[in-house]
């Protein structure tokens, strides 16, 4: 990175582009020597992103975290709320 400075964001879009995955942005930590990548796709074409960047050489580990929107957050709630309601623990 040093002796040929380049921008990588358009090459990890490529990838990630062949996967059917979005990418919305590309942030470097330097603190922790890390890439974070906000991406967006299934769960099976982000599994194929785990497995084809260590092969590529481009990454040497990967994690995913799913993240959901406030919306859906509340609905789960809502569900979680009812299932809760109706359900009786063993010890009660």
């Amino acid at each position: 990175m040093v002796d040929s400075p380049q921008d990588r964001k358009a090459a990890a879009n490529k990838l990630f582009g062949a996967l059917d995955v979005k990418m919305h942005n590309l942030y470097f930590s330097v603190s922790g020597a890390e890439i974070v990548a906000i991406l967006e796709g299934s769960a099976e074409n982000l599994a194929a992103v785990v497995m084809v960047t260590p092969s590529t050489g481009t990454f040497t580990s990967f994690e995913t975290i799913e993240i959901i929107d406030s919306k859906s957050m509340t609905s789960a709630m809502e569900t979680a709320n009812k299932v809760v309601s109706a359900y009786q623990a063993p010890n009660q």
